[in-house]
């Protein structure tokens, strides 16, 4: 039995008769005769009585139509289902982030793209740089979006957007008076750091060394927001990105921009050799650099962050 004589024997079965059938099928009557004797064969069943006044359904073929139309319908739910993959309006995408992206940045990229997109599933999970890169060249995860090392052969990637980084300062601390900071102005000052791998913090540590200034990290924490809960309470000085920076603009901490400026790029990436689907390029394509953040602003001002030149 295939699909075509399943076809068939739903539309005489909805129309009543073998010319309705042609009909709805848009075929001969002749070739619905033909499809029904085989479909006939093939099930060792009679499935219809002939009579004078045309044909009549048998037990057997009542009970087949009842399965037939949920196999049916299943069926034309699945060629739809593959319509919309092919026309990137159905599939589900699984993206990872870096934790600073994950609270504003990263809702406000879902939003725009589930207006476009109703149909497709997606799954956001937020890990470290490190993790987003293992996991995403395991496959386990579609598409990454973190910093990334030049190392990693593994993977294609484009780079998104840079981070700017930011001095976080307690409010009243002498450097808040400042329009930015240099790495020498941190020289003896405790400073709260993300991890040792952070890209920031690697960047401020060679400036602060060719300056010839000490970087004295006092504390690591994992998350920039708890940096600035740190620095909050009196603890140091804390090196963010702009994304943790205006979070906690409105915040009892004061951010200043570095001098040299300090930049971060931000990659998106996937498995070199992986196909993505129609879905994963449409969300890719859909992605959109933060507005910079300046301090003293309150917020987030207008305008595209720097890009990849």
């Amino acid at each position: 039995m295939n699909y075509r004589q399943v076809e068939v024997f739903k539309a005489i079965m909805d129309s009543g008769s073998v010319t309705g059938a042609a009909a709805i099928l848009r075929i001969s009557q002749p070739a619905v005769t033909k499809a029904l004797r085989l479909l006939e064969f093939d099930l060792g069943l009679q499935l219809f009585m002939r009579t004078t006044k045309g044909i009549a359904a048998t037990d057997e073929a009542r009970a087949l139509y009842a399965e037939v139309e949920r196999t049916y319908f299943g069926m034309q739910n699945l060629q739809r289902f593959a319509g919309g993959l092919r026309d990137r309006k159905q599939g589900r995408v699984v993206v990872t982030v870096i934790p600073t992206l994950s609270v504003a940045w990263l809702p406000l990229m879902a939003a725009r793209f589930a207006r476009t997109h109703p149909g497709v599933t997606l799954s956001l999970y937020s890990d470290n740089s490190a993790d987003a890169v293992r996991l995403v060249g395991s496959g386990e995860i579609d598409i990454g979006i973190a910093q990334i090392r030049s190392e990693e052969t593994n993977l294609a990637r484009r780079k998104l957007f840079d981070l700017e980084g930011f001095a976080a300062l307690p409010a009243g601390h002498r450097l808040a008076a400042q329009s930015s900071v240099s790495p020498a102005d941190l020289a003896d000052e405790p400073i709260i750091s993300l991890g040792p791998a952070d890209e920031f913090r690697r960047r401020l540590a060679a400036a602060m060394e060719a300056a010839g200034a000490h970087y004295s990290s006092v504390i690591d924490v994992s998350l920039g927001l708890t940096v600035c809960a740190m620095v909050e309470h009196g603890l140091g000085v804390g090196v963010v990105d702009s994304e943790t920076a205006r979070l906690r603009a409105d915040s009892g901490v004061a951010f200043r921009p570095f001098a040299p400026r300090l930049f971060v790029p931000i990659y998106m990436f996937r498995q070199r050799n992986r196909q993505a689907s129609g879905v994963a390029e449409a969300f890719s394509a859909s992605l959109q650099p933060p507005p910079p953040f300046r301090p003293d602003e309150g917020g987030a001002p207008p305008g595209p962050a720097r890009r990849t030149r």
